[in-house]
C-alpha cells in the first residue's frame, strides 16, 4: 500500500552563488550534500514563473541521482525529439521502477501540473501542460551526456535582458551562462509546454467566443457549395534577437471581421505551429480566413506570441471587451467597426503582456477576399506574409 508522507530526497542548492563557470562541466567532483525533505511544490504564481521554473529544475535534478531516471530521460529527448512531457516521464519512471518515493513525486508533480493548468485558464482544455525542452548546441552529437548537459531556469521577461542565465549540472553546481551565447553542451529547460499551452488556451479562447456569440460555429458536415478562403503560403517573422533560452517562439493569429448574419464582430484564434524562429522563412499553405465568415469581403489579421505566463480566461476577457467596445463606436456604421475591432482588442489587453507576456507582433488591416499578396509587411512591420485567394470545393 502506498504510503503517505514519504520523505522525497532534494537537493539544497546556493541559488544565487557559485563563481562563473564555463559550460563544460569537469567530471570526478565531489556531489553535493542532500538533505530529506517533507516540502511541497509552492503555488504557482503566474506573476513570478522565474521562482516555479526554478523550483521545478531542482526538483528535477534531485532525481537525477537515480541511474533509471536518467536513462529514462535520455530516451525521450534526442534529435528528433527535443521536447517531452515531465508528467509522463515521471509518471512511466514510478510506474517501471515503482518504490514510494518515485510515487510520491509523481503525485506531487501532478498536483503542481493541475494548479497550474487552472492558472492558466486550460484546466479542461490540457490534461498535462508541465515539460521539458531540450536545446542542443550547434556543433557536436544530439545526445544527453550527462557529465555535459546541463539544466537551465528560463528567465522571466523583463525590459532588459538577464545578466546570465542560471543552470545547474547534475550534482547541483551553479553554472552562469551567456544569455547572448548558444552554450557548447545541451541544455534542458524545464517549465510549461508551450507548445500546449498555445494549442489548449486557443481552444478555450474560442470556444469562449462561440459561446459568447463572437464566432462562427461551424457545423460539422461537408459544405454544399464551394467556400472562397485565403491561403497563408509564405510567413516570416523579422529578427529581433532571439534569445538561445527561449527554445524558439509559440506564435499565433487573431482573425476579426463582421458577422455575415448580424451586426456584431466574428472572431478567431487560429494555431501556428510551425513559426519557430525569427528571421526564418516558412511555407505552410495554410488556410487562415474562410470569407463566409465575415461580411464585407474583408477582415483583419493580427499576430502574437506567446508568454509563459498567459491567462488565457484573460485574453478571452479581453477580446470579448474589444468586441463590445467596437461595437459601441459613436456613430460609426457597421462596417467601419473592421479596423476599429483590431485596435479596440489590442487596448484591451492587459497592461502586464507589454511588458513581456503575449507580445502583439502585427497587424494587416482589412485584408481584402480574393486578393492576392505577396511579401506585405503588417503595419508593425514585425511580419511579412504571402496570401493567395483558393476555393475549398465540396465533395
Amino acid at each position: 500500500m502506498m504510503l503517505k508522507n514519504i520523505i522525497i530526497v532534494t537537493l539544497i542548492l546556493c541559488l544565487y552563488g557559485g563563481k562563473l563557470a564555463s559550460a563544460q562541466v569537469p567530471d570526478g567532483a565531489p556531489a553535493p550534500a542532500v538533505q530529506l525533505s517533507l516540502e511541497p511544490f509552492h503555488r504557482i504564481d503566474l506573476g513570478n514563473l522565474e521562482s516555479f521554473r526554478r523550483e521545478l529544475t531542482l526538483r528535477c535534478l534531485g532525481q537525477l541521482q537515480d541511474a533509471d531516471f536518467r536513462n529514462l530521460l535520455a530516451s525521450r529527448l534526442g534529435p528528433d525529439q527535443t521536447r517531452a512531457s515531465l508528467n509522463q516521464v515521471v509518471d512511466d519512471w514510478a510506474e517501471l521502477f515503482p518504490t514510494p518515493g518515485h510515487r510520491q513525486f509523481a503525485a506531487r508533480l501532478r498536483e503542481l501540473d493541475r494548479d497550474l493548468r487552472e492558472r492558466m485558464g486550460i484546466d479542461r482544455t490540457a490534461r498535462s501542460i508541465l515539460g521539458l525542452q531540450v536545446v542542443w548546441p550547434a556543433t557536436g552529437p544530439q545526445r544527453l551526456d550527462w557529465n555535459r548537459t546541463l539544466f537551465a531556469v528560463r528567465p522571466q521577461h523583463r525590459g532588459t535582458g538577464p545578466a546570465f542565465v542560471e543552470a545547474y549540472d547534475r550534482r547541483g553546481r551553479m553554472v552562469k551562462l551567456d544569455p547572448r551565447t548558444p552554450p557548447a553542451v545541451p541544455v534542458i529547460l524545464a517549465g510549461s509546454d508551450r507548445r500546449e499551452a498555445v494549442r489548449a488556451g486557443l481552444e478555450t479562447v474560442n470556444r469562449g467566443l462561440r459561446q459568447a456569440g463572437f464566432a462562427a460555429d461551424h457545423r460539422a458536415d461537408a459544405p454544399a457549395r464551394p467556400i472562397e478562403c485565403a491561403k497563408l503560403t509564405a510567413i516570416r517573422l523579422a529578427e529581433d534577437q532571439e534569445s538561445w533560452w527561449e527554445g524558439g517562439v509559440e506564435t499565433y493569429a487573431l482573425v476579426s471581421g463582421i458577422d455575415p448574419a448580424a451586426d456584431k464582430p466574428n472572431i478567431k484564434l487560429v494555431n501556428l505551429p510551425y513559426l519557430r524562429h525569427e528571421a526564418t522563412d516558412y511555407f505552410p499553405d495554410q488556410v487562415i480566413l474562410f470569407w463566409s465568415d465575415y461580411r464585407f469581403s474583408a477582415a483583419n489579421l493580427q499576430f502574437w506570441d506567446h508568454g509563459d505566463a498567459t491567462d488565457y480566461k484573460e485574453i478571452l476577457d479581453a477580446v470579448l471587451k474589444g468586441a463590445a467596445a467596437a461595437m459601441t463606436a459613436a456613430g460609426a456604421p457597421v462596417y467601419a467597426w473592421i479596423p476599429v475591432l483590431a485596435d479596440a482588442i489590442l487596448q484591451s489587453m492587459p497592461a502586464s503582456w507589454w511588458k513581456g507576456e503575449d507580445t502583439w507582433l502585427d497587424t494587416f488591416y482589412a485584408l481584402e477576399k480574393g486578393q492576392a499578396c505577396q511579401d506585405r509587411l503588417g503595419a508593425g512591420r514585425t511580419v511579412r506574409i504571402s496570401l493567395v485567394p483558393w476555393t475549398l470545393q465540396p465533395q
